[in-house]
């Protein structure tokens, strides 16, 4: 309010400077967001780590889960938020018989 009241005893109209607070606002919150993009999202358990270690491939999995590609990829390097596919593909990669299961296409 007082950067309101300044701005309009210097002659800018109200309008230019609600802009001018709502550029700065976004200004600051684009900074936030680009300057750490690879940080994972709190609590997230290393599903990328836990796909890799037996050899697993994206695309396996993500056939197997009947998910886009990408969809996995953003849910294992935290950009996306999604606990209904992140507790199933957490629960595939722990089931013991998912790599006797063939594939679609190797059947």
């Amino acid at each position: 309010m007082a950067y309101i009241a300044r701005r309009t005893a210097e002659g800018f109209s109200k309008l230019d400077t609600v802009r001018w607070l709502r550029r700065h606002v976004a200004n600051e919150i684009f900074a936030l967001l680009t300057q750490n993009p690879s940080i994972p999202l709190p609590g997230r358990p290393l599903l990328r780590q836990r796909r890799l270690t037996p050899g697993i491939a994206l695309t396996d999995a993500a056939k197997q889960l009947n998910a886009p590609c990408q969809r996995l990829r953003r849910l294992e390097i935290g950009q996306r938020a999604d606990t209904d596919l992140e507790t199933t593909f957490s629960d595939w990669l722990d089931d013991p018989s998912r790599q006797s299961k063939p594939t679609p296409e190797a059947a």
